[in-house]
């Protein structure tokens, strides 16, 4: 991305970088619409009724390296609704490091995913950084080329049809995967665009904190510019259960292996909660590679 880019930052800079790629990932990422063209499309490959509820939270235990508990991650359901003039489903991930690696890497860190009810895509993302006590806050609006707003966010270009990193993970779960055997989805990281590049692997059996799974692995590749990102390669497994669980995440990453493991899932309704927003000035910028 140029100097004036709408965020500049290395995302190996940091294990939380890492985190949101993978997570909270998955690149694990992802595919944008138009803001302003009521029409949505579904995901090849993809339900057309959604498989989570509002109010459900999932929550992760992330071991980095020797350090079993370096970080808590969760998952939630927000609320689904019409945000910023558009039905559309809000989506949270947070990641917080906890001692002794928050020695090194103290780190919280929370994104809200705003997605179209069909097909997951995204057309608002927001990042609220805190790593090391430095605060850092983004708004993004996903618009593609040729496209104009009144929003005073932030603008990124990206193809249509493209995903967040958190709205990618719930669009993986509303794939029907015993039917498909590969998914491709773009994803639009924060900073970069990517192609998400998903392979169904067969069922395993898993066991994690929060029990035993039977579950469908998938393999995941990021590709950039049609060339695969060397020294990241990510597996999720998917419980088969009525709502596509994610309970087990793996990724091997510069930073080193990282190992995301389901402790506990709750479907129960949940509080709205939304943060304040300071909107930003406006400007159009290309996602950057």
């Amino acid at each position: 991305m140029t100097a004036g880019a709408f965020r500049i930052r290395s995302r190996r800079d940091a294990a939380a970088r890492a985190l949101f790629v993978f997570l909270l990932v998955l690149g694990f990422g992802f595919l944008f619409c138009k803001f302003t063209n009521a029409r949505s499309r579904q995901l090849p490959g993809s339900r057309a009724v959604a498989l989570f509820r509002i109010g459900e939270q999932l929550r992760y235990r992330v071991d980095w390296q020797r350090y079993t508990g370096a970080a808590y991650a969760e998952l939630d359901v927000v609320d689904r609704g019409s945000f910023f003039g558009a039905e559309a489903w809000h989506f949270r991930a947070s990641v917080h490091t906890a001692e002794p690696a928050r020695a090194l890497f103290p780190v919280d860190d929370e994104a809200d995913s705003y997605a179209r009810l069909s097909g997951l895509a995204s057309f608002r993302y927001r990042e609220h950084f805190d790593e090391a006590g430095k605060p850092e806050d983004t708004y993004a609006e996903l618009i593609s080329s040729g496209d104009s707003s009144g929003a005073p966010w932030t603008r990124i270009i990206v193809p249509e049809d493209t995903h967040d990193p958190v709205s990618a993970v719930y669009a993986l779960r509303q794939m029907d995967w015993p039917h498909i055997s590969e998914a491709r989805i773009p994803l639009y990281d924060g900073e970069d665009l990517y192609e998400m590049v998903a392979q169904n692997s067969g069922a395993e059996e898993i066991s994690v904190e929060a029990g035993q799974y039977s579950a469908t692995k998938i393999v995941i590749r990021l590709l950039e510019n049609g060339r695969e990102v060397p020294d990241e390669h990510f597996t999720l497994w998917l419980a088969k259960d009525a709502v596509e669980t994610p309970v087990r995440m793996d990724a091997q990453l510069p930073l080193g292996n990282l190992r995301v493991e389901l402790t506990s899932a709750e479907q129960a309704e949940n509080k709205r909660s939304e943060w304040p927003v300071t909107l930003p000035r406006r400007s159009s910028l290309p996602a950057g590679n």
